[in-house]
């Protein structure tokens, strides 16, 4: 059984370790990470384990995120500090948690639930195991990720000006000048954005209500927006199906 290891903590790491391969010998452990970002680019880059030990609180943020931007097709067992009452919420939905500090009766106790409830063999708990976390991916960005020649990066929400479709490609342009493709589409991506600093213009447009500077009467019931930075080449028009939403949200 290959399994991935997601703690930022490395005495945590090499305590979990050690009693995984105290239960089970024969499990390979095939990465440690400490990180959102590390763990997207591990999974992007990699076949999915068998299972996951996954932390809730790693060191650049909640590892939830790391459901927001890739897609994971292994089990989990949570390894949390966190008091049980505030996970009760999540329990049917992923295979097991662990309390830390670990005891190796639970962690034992944990495998054996997981080989015995293997998400490929039963569609019960495989359609639990995604609905937990088509929930998760439903919750308001704070972050994106993109990529960076060969790796991923994030970058924050609140540093996007603007979001531009062409050429039936996505790109996030940033208040600082740059631009950056983005894996998901325009529509994709504004049903996870927060709908007071967001809007979308058009079917191909996004833009953040700090980037606006001017507003202009358009032809054919529309309106031009100048924004912050943006190159003239690229219009932007609120489309006149959303012009009244637009013109609340605007003075909201």
């Amino acid at each position: 059984m290959n399994i991935l290891i997601i703690e930022d903590e490395i005495n945590a790491f090499e305590y979990l370790q050690s009693i995984i391969l105290k239960a089970k010998p024969e499990v390979t452990v095939l990465a440690h990470l400490e990180s959102v970002e590390d763990s997207v680019n591990w999974l992007t880059q990699n076949n999915a384990p068998d299972l996951i030990f996954l932390d809730i609180e790693l060191s650049d943020g909640s590892s939830f995120e790391i459901f927001q931007h890739v897609k994971v097709d292994a089990p989990i067992i949570f390894t949390t500090a966190y008091d049980q009452y505030a996970i009760e919420a999540f329990k049917v939905n992923s295979i097991d948690y662990l309390l830390k500090p670990i005891h190796i009766n639970d962690l034992t106790k944990a495998i054996k639930k997981f080989e015995y409830f293997r998400p490929q063999d039963n569609p019960e708990l495989t359609q639990q195991f995604n609905s937990f976390f088509n929930n998760i991916n439903q919750s308001k960005k704070q972050r994106c990720l993109v990529k960076r020649g060969n790796h991923f990066e994030f970058i924050s929400i609140s540093d996007v000006a603007y979001v531009n479709s062409d050429d039936g490609m996505t790109f996030l342009h940033t208040f600082d000048g740059q631009r950056h493709i983005y894996a998901n589409t325009v529509e994709g991506l504004m049903s996870n954005l927060d709908t007071k600093q967001f809007f979308q213009i058009n079917r191909g447009q996004i833009v953040n209500i700090g980037a606006i500077k001017k507003m202009h009467p358009y032809f054919n019931s529309r309106m031009k927006l100048e924004l912050s930075n943006a190159p003239a080449k690229i219009e932007f028009l609120v489309s006149r199906s959303k012009l009244a939403a637009f013109r609340v949200w605007v003075d909201s």
